[in-house]
């Protein structure tokens, strides 16, 4: 039989989710603004009795400049991965949900209606204290009317699977940008406790690589589909717009199948066939764990502060 994919009836809007998220980021990237700039004032001290006496710019200003501007560009990635939640994805919070009630009010209820029927017609099949020719005519009904009840019911799983599995796959988008940010700031929060020895603001220059990639999977391919959610939408339509879909078997005509003295029950459809399956990789919407990675950004070391690119005269 047609099967449609099955949820919590809890499913609502994961955006609270996606905000608490964003908030555990923002503390991570924060602990290692902390983390450096507490560093760094060892590393300013280094730069100043190394360089000053030497140059005509103050080599302690070069020094945090050159750190300053890596917090800058991780603060820059954040805010471009909270903007691009904020304009392309938190509008549509309540499309899963409200597709979902869709499915619950109205076609899980239709087809739920249809059972008893199909049960009923299925009993009376196996009748026989009632004989003669009117019990003959009556009998040769019931198959007919089974497999139109069948494929009505097929039809009406169909119907609740072109609204439910949209759903899903709106709250798989919201689950993977929740998984995204849930890691991100694992991994942050790592750095923030990482010894770098000698290497200044390499925690942020770290965080600021791994959210960097979070802008990358936002907007290539939560936003795009491509390798996530795009495969199993394609599923859907292919099987919506198929042919067992589209062209009845039994409900054919605008009137409701009956069985005539010509009717040939013994090849008389079942309406059972199979009409649609949830796609591949469905369930798994959501679950993929992108990777981070802290790049290979080498930080701030004391003696890069004479070279030409902190600015000063040396």
């Amino acid at each position: 039989m047609t099967t449609t994919p099955t949820v919590s009836a809890a499913m609502q809007s994961l955006d609270p989710q996606v905000v608490a998220a964003f908030t555990t980021l923002h503390a991570a990237v924060q602990a290692c603004v902390d983390a450096d700039n507490a560093q760094a004032k060892k590393g300013a001290d280094e730069a100043h009795d190394k360089y000053d006496a030497m140059c005509v710019h103050d080599a302690e200003n070069d020094f945090r400049a050159r750190g300053q501007a890596i917090i800058d560009r991780m603060w820059a990635s954040y805010t471009s991965l909270q903007q691009g939640y904020q304009d392309k994805l938190r509008p549509h919070e309540n499309v899963g949900p409200r597709l979902h009630r869709v499915y619950t009010d109205t076609w899980v209820t239709v087809a739920a209606a249809v059972d008893p029927i199909i049960a009923d017609v299925q009993q009376r099949q196996q009748q026989e204290h009632w004989t003669g020719g009117g019990a003959a005519d009556y009998m040769k009904q019931l198959p007919v009317q089974l497999s139109a009840l069948n494929e009505f019911r097929q039809y009406a799983a169909v119907a609740g699977a072109g609204v439910e599995t949209p759903a899903m796959i709106q709250q798989g988008v919201f689950t993977y940008e929740i998984t995204m940010l849930s890691n991100a700031a694992r991994t942050i929060q790592g750095y923030a406790g990482t010894d770098t020895g000698n290497t200044y603001y390499q925690r942020c220059a770290w965080a600021g690589s791994t959210l960097s990639q979070c802008v990358t999977l936002f907007e290539n391919t939560l936003m795009t589909g491509s390798g996530s959610w795009k495969p199993v939408l394609g599923d859907h339509v292919r099987q919506m717009t198929s042919s067992s879909v589209t062209t009845a078997t039994v409900l054919t005509g605008d009137t409701w199948p009956k069985a005539t003295k010509n009717t040939d029950v013994s090849h008389l459809p079942a309406g059972t066939d199979t009409k649609y399956t949830g796609p591949t990789g469905l369930g798994n919407l959501g679950t993929q764990t992108p990777v981070t990675d802290r790049g290979d950004s080498p930080g701030v070391r004391v003696d890069d502060v004479g070279d030409s690119g902190g600015g000063g005269s040396w």
